[in-house]
């Protein structure tokens, strides 16, 4: 399933090369990101702070995500899961960035099943009642629309995690 992701660009790597010590960066790190486990809220958008990221961190993995916001229409949906090495006062970054979330299956499977209903019954309707040609065509094209729509955002969200994870991790390396 992880290739197939990937392979839709839903799911991508990225590497980062930061001149700043681990010990730094796990510092400027906790600066800039408010400690969560990244499960569930339900108010989150309520919740004051100044970090645009919730997330945590060990010695060698952070894992984070963009935090919710009232009226934010460019929520991204992206999770990070990293793992940093040093190398010579370099740090090295692995990210994957996912934007795809088991919750879809669910939204997936209904929405499959009630379009194959429809056109079921559509082709197979009795011969009495007549269904007008143009019905099994726009139940395609509204199926793709459905479909398409969710998939089209999170590949957007996944491309803009990317821009903006590389931009801010290394504006804390370089800011005071």
């Amino acid at each position: 399933m992880n290739d197939f992701l990937r392979k839709i660009q839903l799911v991508k790597d990225i590497k980062i090369q930061l001149p700043v010590s681990k010990i730094d960066f796990i510092q400027k790190f906790r600066n800039n990101v408010d400690e969560s486990d990244l499960s569930f809220v339900p108010f989150e958008v309520f919740q004051s702070s100044r970090n645009e990221y919730k997330g945590n961190i060990t010695n060698h993995v952070f894992h984070l995500r963009k935090r919710r916001k009232l009226f934010d229409t460019n929520y991204s949906f992206a999770k990070v899961t990293g793992e940093f090495t040093e190398d010579h006062n370099q740090l090295n970054i692995n990210a994957e960035i996912n934007g795809f979330r088991n919750r879809m299956f669910l939204f997936l499977g209904i929405a499959i099943l009630f379009y194959s209903i429809f056109i079921f019954a559509t082709i197979f309707s009795p011969a009495e009642n007549t269904v007008p040609f143009f019905l099994v065509p726009f139940l395609l094209f509204h199926m793709s629309l459905m479909l398409g729509i969710p998939y089209f955002v999170i590949r957007r969200s996944v491309k803009r995690m990317i821009y903006d994870l590389e931009r801010d991790l290394h504006y804390w390396v370089t800011k005071n």
